[in-house]
């Protein structure tokens, strides 16, 4: 006698889903973030150029 297959709950074939809802959060677009990251670039170049001389 065969043993009988066991059937397992439905699982979403491992999908995940998240909320659809917007949350309260700040929104940046892609080019903000670059011209944020280049803007820290260039304060961190500035003050390793003329930081010395200013901060002693």
């Amino acid at each position: 006698m065969a043993k009988e297959k066991t059937t397992l709950p439905p699982t979403g074939a491992g999908l995940m889903r998240f909320f659809d809802e917007d949350t309260r959060a700040i929104k940046v677009s892609p080019k903000g973030v670059i011209a944020m990251t280049l803007i820290l670039v260039a304060i961190e170049f500035l003050l390793h150029a003329f930081g010395p001389s200013i901060f002693g």
